[in-house]
């Protein structure tokens, strides 16, 4: 999944709101209804309750000073009794935790820099959303799993890219459940307190 998430390097900056396809070439601003960020809203996970693959990764990046433990509470009902593991990313430069289960699979990637863009399919919309501590997410079917034509946004993975301000990482997020789990994923993404 480390080769999957090297795509999202491109330097693709459509950004939008509420889920709803950037205007192409534009960055749509903060809106005053922008709806809190769930990382920011709900308290921080202590960490003897987060996942031990989690902390595990989390403990040996070497970007863990600047680039905060940003992991999934759960998968949702999709992902019931999914098995946390951790994967080693190049030189343990930065974390990679998954969330897997029969259904499918969620990845969160800290390990890229802020600037990272999400590369999008041709053919395929990209999105975006934005919270109101300045936070955004861009992301788009992913293009390693999708032949030109073939998105569907109920069945293709999707990955994004989401920028947290005060974090000098970018979070790379791939979801193997489509657009409508992606979305719902990010109100259930949390920061552990060290």
């Amino acid at each position: 999944m480390i080769a999957a998430g090297v795509t999202v390097l491109a330097a693709t900056r459509d950004r939008g709101a509420g889920g709803a396809a950037a205007p192409p070439g534009g960055v749509r601003p903060l809106t005053d209804d922008a709806p809190a960020a769930p990382w920011r809203e709900a308290a921080a996970v202590a960490r003897p309750a987060v996942p031990p693959a989690f902390v595990a990764a989390w403990d040996r990046a070497a970007n863990r000073a600047g680039c905060a433990l940003l992991f999934p509470v759960d998968g949702g009902p999709e992902l019931a009794g999914a098995r946390a593991v951790d994967q080693r990313t190049p030189d343990d430069k930065g974390w990679d935790i998954v969330l897997s289960g029969p259904a499918g699979t969620v990845e969160v990637l800290g390990l890229f820099p802020p600037g990272t863009g999400v590369d999008a399919s041709p053919g395929a919309p990209a999105y975006g959303r934005a919270w109101a501590d300045g936070s955004e997410a861009r992301y788009a079917v992913d293009v390693g799993n999708a032949a030109p034509g073939t998105y569907d946004p109920d069945a293709s993975p999707f990955e994004a890219v989401l920028t947290v301000p005060r974090q000098a990482c970018a979070y790379r997020i791939y979801d193997s459940l489509g657009r409508a789990h992606l979305e719902a994923l990010f109100d259930r993404l949390r920061f552990m307190r060290p």
